[in-house]
């Protein structure tokens, strides 16, 4: 099986969604506007609008769960935990 034949939404699952929480805490006033976050997601879940950060409402179902945004936000606006165990994302690979 070739990766470039492979739509890559067949191969993630999400496991008890329900039970995630809210894994991604963004924290609106420590924002600086710089859009970092927005240029790391590859999902495009991050915006900037009117010098603000905004994290798209269906991110629990959407997310890779990588961290990307939380590591390179400069002044920490944004804080990421992976979500409880045994729920979240789960790539099918093999």
């Amino acid at each position: 099986m070739s990766l470039e034949n492979i739509d890559f939404f067949e191969l993630v699952k999400r496991v008890d969604t329900d039970k995630m929480g809210d894994f991604i805490k963004y924290d609106r006033e420590k924002c600086n506007g710089c859009g970092l976050c927005a240029m790391v997601c590859s999902f495009g879940l991050w915006a900037v609008k009117q010098n603000k950060a905004k994290l798209a409402a269906r991110y629990q179902e959407l997310c890779l769960e990588c961290g990307a945004c939380a590591e390179i936000c400069e002044p920490g606006a944004i804080d990421f935990s992976y979500p409880a165990g045994g729920t979240g994302v789960v790539i099918e690979y093999g």
